[in-house]
């Protein structure tokens, strides 16, 4: 079992959520050591750059002399033209010359130069510092731990176990972390290099990047190693080529409430659990062992979690397609990231799937209405929300939404109206007092009033709130 310990909140809310995690890059860790190589022999260096030079200039070559013998284009070159580039070639005298001639022939074919072997080494800092980390520890019990990651034992630590043909099942992606106080040096063989290959307009393959193999034993070393001074933590990795956002890498099998983790938050997280983890969790505690100063770990009251997702997630569609059953949340995490990234068609597609079965799911509803919204169909959005409205009446966060929408449209005075019922509803979204503001002194009202929403907006955290009233003019 590996562990994450985190505090409580609404990025660890995301674990459950979206049914992923985050990979960290090595400047976001807490060692400025991470991803450290000694400096690497220049005559190391020279004597594998002409290796990769004469790979590429040999693999030029040989699929030159391929298709001349199928009597098929050659970048778009007939056979007798790339006859002319081979003999070209062959009177080069030494590799430096060979490889100019083949990376210009390449660009000028191509309209892209071959790999730049000579960049390889430089860039391998580049490459260690874009590897995505995932920290975890073998034990759910250690003190400095739940006092630095979960802010002072008020958070909880996430169990993900090792299940067969998981990421953390796979001894490429999760490694333990090795602890020394010397930098880890190149291995005697050398680099596991490997060749990235991109495909031309002609339909022709060439060779585009060298980088790292992410196999490599030397890179390896260098995203698992740490001073020895954090060897408290038991740490293993689960690591991804670059950061950012990648499925649970195994069963997220635990949860272990810390010492003073409250007792509401604690059913939060049973709940999130239950709509998103399709397997039952098993539920502990943090505990003081009687006299003495070191915890344990016992069951916790609610034992296990019942799941309210079915437990096979995967089934075939109408189409007989094999697709991925989501929870709510997770669904919505990712027609959220379709929109953000401008991909409204596809958004909408999967939207008005799911609305298909059912018309009236508030979460569809609102999503549609963002979707519109994001590609500046606001009337279509305002439509949505106003049916959602219809449905689910007085909703704080649907008034804000029509409010919007009607902004977008300059409809000013009655996105104030909807703003002024919102925000007299119980909510806790800075944006609804925010807007109000902006929109009385858009609208030429009364600055004073604008000033105090606005302060409310700054008291409940809003990033842009304190701006926006040091810029006012004062009344």
């Amino acid at each position: 079992m590996f562990y994450k310990y985190r505090s409580d909140s609404e990025y660890t809310e995301m674990i459950f959520t979206t049914g992923k995690v985050h990979l960290s890059t090595a400047d976001a860790l807490n060692d400025p050591f991470e991803c450290s190589l000694q400096e690497i022999g220049k005559e190391w260096i020279d004597d594998k750059i002409v290796e990769m030079k004469s790979a590429g200039v040999a693999g030029f070559a040989l699929a030159a002399h391929r298709a001349i013998e199928s009597k098929s284009p050659f970048f778009g070159l007939s056979p007798n033209k790339t006859k002319k580039i081979l003999e070209k070639l062959s009177k080069k005298k030494d590799l430096d010359s060979s490889y100019e001639f083949y990376k210009k022939t390449m660009i000028s074919i191509n309209g892209y130069p071959p790999s730049n072997c000579d960049n390889f080494f430089s860039n391998i800092d580049k490459q260690l510092n874009k590897v995505g980390i995932f920290s975890m520890s073998t034990c759910s019990l250690i003190q400095l731990l739940w006092a630095h990651y979960t802010v002072d034992h008020k958070g909880i630590c996430i169990g993900l176990s090792a299940t067969k043909g998981s990421k953390l099942d796979n001894s490429e992606h999760c490694l333990p972390v090795s602890y020394s106080d010397s930098i880890p040096e190149m291995s005697p063989k050398g680099f596991q290099s490997e060749m990235a290959f991109s495909i031309a307009e002609s339909g022709n393959m060439f060779a585009s990047s060298y980088q790292l193999s992410f196999a490599d034993d030397t890179f390896r070393a260098a995203i698992s190693s740490k001073p020895t001074c954090w060897s408290y933590e038991k740490e293993w990795r689960y690591i991804e080529p670059i950061g950012g956002e990648f499925p649970w890498p195994g069963r997220l099998s635990e949860i272990v409430f810390g010492l003073k983790c409250p007792e509401k938050r604690r059913q939060h997280y049973i709940d999130l659990a239950e709509r998103n983890v399709p397997n039952e969790v098993l539920l502990y505690e943090i505990k003081v062992k009687p006299g003495s100063n070191e915890i344990e770990r016992v069951p916790y009251k609610q034992s296990k979690t019942i799941p309210l997702m079915p437990l096979e997630t995967e089934h075939f569609n109408n189409n007989g397609n094999k697709v991925k059953r989501l929870s709510i949340e997770q669904f919505s995490h990712e027609v959220m990231g379709l929109i953000k990234k401008g991909d409204i068609e596809e958004a909408l597609y999967q939207l008005n799937n799911n609305l298909k079965d059912s018309p009236d799911a508030p979460h569809l509803l609102n999503l549609k209405g963002v979707a519109f919204g994001f590609s500046g169909q606001h009337e279509e959005a305002l439509i949505m929300f106003q049916k959602l409205d219809v449905l689910f009446p007085n909703n704080p966060e649907n008034l804000y939404q029509q409010s919007c929408a009607l902004s977008a449209l300059n409809r000013n005075l009655e996105a104030i109206q909807l703003l002024r019922r919102a925000n007299e509803l119980e909510h806790n979204d800075s944006s609804i007092p925010f807007n109000l503001g902006l929109e009385i002194i858009k609208t030429g009202g009364d600055i004073a009033e604008a000033k105090l929403f606005l302060n409310t907006a700054r008291l409940m955290g809003h990033p842009k709130a304190r701006q926006v009233i040091n810029e006012l003019v004062p009344s």
